[in-house]
């Protein structure tokens, strides 16, 4: 009998220890959320962009406004085509007006 109660003691502490043990490893370990470790890559990723960026500016002033230059020319003459179509338009309508009230 008490061999039995021996090993039901053993056997309680070996429990216990790997309860125990088992619990005070989760508080321990670094347990990081997805969410967290996807927004510390996109942080990373975003230093790294502007870090290089940065650097090509410097390394090449130049390029920068030629394509400043061009962008500005690409924007500008798409606004000036917008603008001759609204003008067209808008003077289209008109006349359609004064024929419409012509012939009424």
């Amino acid at each position: 009998m008490q061999r039995i109660s021996e090993l039901w003691n053993e056997l309680k502490k070996v429990i216990v220890d790997t309860f125990s043990n088992s619990k005070s490893e989760d508080k321990n370990s670094s347990v990081v959320s997805i969410d967290k470790v996807e927004q510390r890559q996109k942080e990373l990723r975003d230093q790294e962009r502007k870090r290089v960026e940065e650097q090509y500016r410097e390394q090449h002033p130049d390029q920068i406004e030629e394509e400043k230059i061009a962008s500005f020319e690409y924007k500008t003459n798409r606004l000036k085509k917008r603008l001759n179509i609204a003008i067209i338009t808008i003077f289209g309508l008109i006349v359609i007006v004064f024929l419409v009230l012509f012939f009424v």
